[in-house]
């Protein structure tokens, strides 16, 4: 038997991985990704004890030739989320990174942290749309990540904790200012600070409470 094994929980993880992204949209139904790609990644490796973060990265990433030829078909397609994001094509061609960069980036972060075997715990404001996304970008380039079964979402935890339906209401009850627009990055940070929030919260007030009883 281990020392690690010895002094940590069972099921016990050292990094956590937080993403957000930005996309071009999404498609209804279980995998959101299908027809549309992510083009901008907020992600931080965070410590799974604190919560603290350990890295960040941020990435704007240019259409693919999948985007390219939704729009050629369908002058619409995206018009919507960029609204929401501000991330226009004109922006991400002049700013963006090639998508394939962006894997090479983002792989690189995740062998630094867990090698090339070890599963990935992720954190995220409704985070299996972000997986859907990430997964979906890596297949692209003939590469599979090794998702674990247990992923943390903090819509979730907003809705049981404090009754919020949207990431605008969870960060406001968690004493954010508001934003203007979307940001990955920023939004990984709220949604990974406001658990951390929680966590703290839940050992100071409730914890000690529930240990004695």
């Amino acid at each position: 038997m281990t020392d690690n094994y010895k002094r940590n929980p069972q099921g016990y993880f050292k990094y956590i991985l937080a993403i957000d992204s930005e996309t071009t949209g999404f498609t209804k139904g279980r995998d959101p990704s299908v027809g549309h790609q992510a083009i901008s990644w907020g992600i931080i490796v965070a410590d799974a004890h604190t919560l603290i973060p350990v890295e960040k990265l941020y990435l704007e990433i240019k259409w693919n030739d999948g985007s390219k030829a939704a729009r050629a078909d369908h002058p619409s397609f995206s018009v919507t989320a960029s609204d929401i994001h501000g991330l226009t094509y004109n922006y991400l061609e002049e700013n963006g990174i090639a998508e394939e960069d962006a894997v090479l980036l983002i792989a690189e972060l995740i062998l630094k942290y867990w090698g090339p075997t070890q599963q990935l715990h992720c954190l995220g404001h409704n985070i299996e749309f972000d997986i859907a996304f990430l997964d979906s970008m890596f297949k692209r380039y003939g590469i599979d990540l090794y998702f674990s079964s247990r992923q943390y979402d903090s819509n979730s935890m907003g809705f049981v904790a404090v009754e919020s339906f949207t990431s605008n209401s969870f960060f406001d009850t968690m004493g954010f200012p508001p934003r203007d627009a979307h940001n990955a990055l920023q939004d990984i940070e709220q949604t990974l600070e406001s658990c951390r929030r929680i966590r703290v919260l839940w050992n100071d007030f409730v914890g000690i409470n529930a240990n004695e009883a």
